[in-house]
């Protein structure tokens, strides 16, 4: 007991201790003076307000005069703590583009919390959601000439051959009829452009 009680003071000395350091000195979040609680999943430094908003997104918060702190944990606050967390989870941010919350705006440090923690916006990790990619001019020139160097022959172009490809396979599963009708469909589409193209060759020679 009396070893468990000086493991206990021993711990919360040197957690005192670590709060004097100049990073650990204010809220890793809202830079509030004095932070009284430790988040224990990022093993940082962190007010009263930020650590009800902690608590919201099931992070795990103990209280520095209130909680008892293993040894492990002590380690893991020596070897963390704000001036670390900032590394990781800060290694984007933009102090010109963006602000710390204020201690006082609720709202503010849940929307806070949520963007630099839970989808560690400034991380500098990429993740799976990539934005659309701009195709350079280069690219948009060879499609071009691709697609007119189809219209110039008797192909058709890529995508309509991966499209026929597609449905015949669909046909293939179905019955006759429905191959049938496609057939009868796709004639009658045939004659409908043949006709289209006839007439506009008579208006032209008309108009000639």
């Amino acid at each position: 007991m009396a070893n468990r009680m000086k493991e206990d003071e021993k711990n919360e000395k040197i957690i005192r201790g670590l709060l004097k350091l100049p990073a650990n000195r204010r809220c890793i979040n809202c830079n509030n003076l004095g932070p009284q609680y430790v988040c224990t999943n990022f093993w940082t430094f962190i007010c009263t307000n930020c650590s009800g908003m902690h608590r919201e997104f099931t992070h795990r918060v103990k209280s520095i005069s209130m909680a008892k702190f293993t040894s492990q944990e002590v380690i893991a606050l020596q070897e963390g703590g704000n001036e670390r967390a900032k590394l990781i989870y800060f290694k984007d941010w933009d102090p010109q583009r963006h602000s710390f919350p204020d201690s006082s705006n609720i709202d503010r440090i849940r929307e806070f919390i949520k963007h630099v923690y839970v989808d560690r916006r400034y991380t500098g990790e990429r993740g799976t959601d990539r934005p659309p990619r701009v195709k350079s001019d280069r690219e948009d020139s060879n499609e071009n000439r691709m697609a007119d160097s189809y219209h110039g022959s008797s192909r058709s172009p890529p995508y309509e051959d991966r499209y026929d490809r597609r449905y015949n396979e669909r046909l293939s599963s179905g019955g006759r009829n429905d191959e049938t009708n496609f057939r009868y469909q796709v004639m009658k589409i045939k004659v409908l452009y043949m006709l289209m193209v006839t007439t506009r060759e008579v208006l032209a020679t008309l108009k000639w």
